[in-house]
C-alpha cells in the first residue's frame, strides 16, 4: 500500500524511517519530509490546512494510510477530513485532539471521569487568573490553554514568576492559545512518558520514555522542546503502566467514546510518580519529539501494521506491539542561540561517519542548500540516536556519534541520561 506521512521533524524522520521498513509499504510519500526522511519518502508539496487539497493527494495516489505526525493538523480536524474520504488515518479526530488542543478540555475530563492529576483553575482574563492564583500555594503551574509549540507553560518558584505568566498569557504572548489558561497545584515526583496506541475500543501499552527539558547540563537554564530522551523509562515500573493503564488511559478512552468522541491513535500521557501514585500531567496526541525516536529504535513490530489497524478499528487482531530489552539514547543537536532565537543557515557534516557504528541521526531541522550542502534551518536540528544494553552504553554510543559530526554552529547537552546512568551506578 502506499502511505502518505504528515510532518517534517525529528519525530517524522523516525516514522518514515520505521514505515519504510514495512513489508506493507509500497511507497511512502512525506510532506513536506527534509532531507533526512527524503531517504524513505517521496517528498511531497501539500498545504496540510487544505484539506480538500490532501484529499485530493490521497486519491490520485491510492493511499491505503495517512500518519499525522505533528500535534497542529489533529487540532485543525485534518484527520475527519480523510476518514470522510474514506482515508485510513492515525491519529485522532478535531473533537478527540482536545486532549492536547485544550489544557482545560483535558483537565474537565479528568474530573469527569475521575482520573487522578493536580488540581485546577480555568480562567478567562488576567483579573481572574490573579485572583485564583491566590488559592495556590508556591510552587504553581501556568498554562495556557491552547497550542503553544511547547512553550506555554511556567512552573513558577515564586509568586512574582507566576504574576509574570499569567500576564504574559493574556498579553497575547501565545498568539491562539492566549484566550484562557489554566492554573494548577503543582505536582512533585519523577515525570515520565508513556505510550498507548489505541483504536477507540482496545488499548495497548506502546513503551516509555524519560526526555530532558531543560537546555543545559544539570536540568539548568529555560524548558525547550527536549535537549534528549532515552526509552524505556525503568521507573515507570510494569505495576506502575498497569495502574496508569487502569485509572488514567482506560477512563479517557471509555469517556471520550461515550460521549461521541472516539479517540483513535496515539495516547502520550506526561505522568508525574507521586507519593500517591501516577498523576496525569498533560495528554498530548501525537508521538512525543524526541521521545518517538527512541521509542522506534527499541520497536521490533511492524509499525504500519500496527498504525494501520488502529486506523480500521481492528487493534484487537494484532499481537501486542514488541520492544528490544535494550535501552535506546538519543542526544539533541540544536542550533546555536536555541531555545531563544537559533542560528540557521550553519553548515552540517559528517552524519555517514556517526552512523557507521549502528546510531541513527534523525533530521529535525535541516535543509538542502542551493549547492548541496546540509545546513540548520531551525531550532533543534539533529537527534543522535543509538541503542546499548543499559542506559550507560547507549549514552556512550549516542555521544561517540555526536562526536563524529562537524555542526559548528551547534550544541547539545552532555548529560543526558543522567538520571538512570546514577541508578545504573548504585545498583
Amino acid at each position: 500500500m502506499n502511505i502518505l506521512l504528515i510532518g517534517g521533524g525529528g519525530r517524522e524522520h523516525a516514522l518514515a524511517w520505521k514505515l519504510a521498513q514495512s513489508p506493507l509499504c509500497d511507497k511512502l510519500f512525506a510532506a513536506p519530509g527534509n532531507p533526512g526522511i527524503a531517504e524513505h519518502a517521496e517528498l511531497v508539496s501539500l498545504d496540510v490546512t487544505d484539506h480538500a487539497a490532501v484529499t485530493a493527494f490521497c486519491a490520485a495516489q491510492a493511499i491505503g494510510l495517512v500518519v499525522v505526525g505533528p500535534e497542529a493538523p489533529l487540532v485543525d480536524g485534518l484527520a475527519d477530513s480523510l476518514r470522510a474520504a474514506s482515508v485510513p488515518t492515525f491519529g485522532p479526530g478535531k473533537a478527540a485532539a482536545q486532549l492536547e488542543g485544550s489544557k482545560g478540555f483535558t483537565k474537565d475530563l479528568c474530573q469527569r471521569a475521575a482520573i487522578p492529576t493536580g488540581a485546577y483553575v480555568r480562567v478567562t482574563s488576567e483579573a481572574d487568573g490573579l485572583a485564583a492564583l491566590g488559592t495556590f500555594t508556591i510552587p504553581v503551574v501556568i498554562k495556557a490553554d491552547g497550542l503553544a509549540a511547547g512553550k506555554g507553560v511556567t512552573v513558577a518558584m515564586s509568586r512574582t514568576e507566576a504574576v509574570e505568566a499569567i500576564r504574559d498569557i493574556f498579553a497575547g504572548r501565545f498568539d491562539e492559545a492566549d484566550a484562557e489558561a489554566v492554573i494548577e497545584e503543582f505536582l512533585d515526583g519523577e515525570e515520565a512518558s508513556f505510550f498507548a496506541l489505541t483504536d477507540g475500543k482496545t488499548i495497548v501499552p506502546f513503551g516509555s520514555a524519560q526526555d530532558h527539558k531543560r537546555v543545559g547540563d544539570g536540568d539548568t537554564g529555560p524548558n525547550t522542546g527536549g535537549m534528549g530522551a532515552y526509552s524505556p523509562a525503568r521507573v515507570l515500573t510494569p505495576a506502575l503502566e498497569a495502574e496508569a493503564m487502569e485509572r488514567i488511559i482506560a477512563p479517557t478512552v471509555r469517556t471520550l467514546a461515550a460521549e461521541g468522541m472516539p479517540y483513535s491513535g496515539v495516547l502520550f500521557l506526561g505522568l508525574m510518580l507521586t507519593a500517591k501514585g501516577p498523576q496525569l500531567i498533560e495528554y498530548n496526541c501525537r508521538f512525543g519529539d524526541p521521545e518517538c525516536q527512541v521509542m522506534l529504535m527499541r520497536l521490533e513490530s511492524d509499525l504500519a501494521e500496527l498504525l494501520l489497524a488502529c486506523a480500521e478499528g481492528r487493534l484487537s487482531e494484532l499481537a501486542p506491539p514488541r520492544f528490544s530489552p535494550d535501552t535506546a539514547l538519543t542526544v539533541v543537536m540544536a542550533a546555536e542561540g536555541y531555545p531563544g532565537t537559533p542560528k540557521k543557515g550553519g553548515r552540517i557534516e559528517g552524519i555517514a561517519a556517526a552512523e557507521l557504528g549502528g546510531a541513527r541521526v534523525f533530521h529535525a531541522g535541516t535543509a538542502l542548500a542551493a549547492d548541496g550542502t546540509l545546513r540548520a534551518s531551525g531550532g533543534r536540528v539533529l537527534n543522535v540516536t543509538a541503542r546499548g544494553g543499559s542506559v550507560r552504553e547507549a549514552q556512550a554510543a549516542a555521544y561517540a556519534a555526536v562526536a563524529k559530526l562537524d555542526f559548528p554552529d551547534g550544541f547539545c547537552r552532555s548529560d543526558i541520561g543522567w538520571r538512570e546512568v546514577e541508578r545504573e551506578g548504585s545498583k
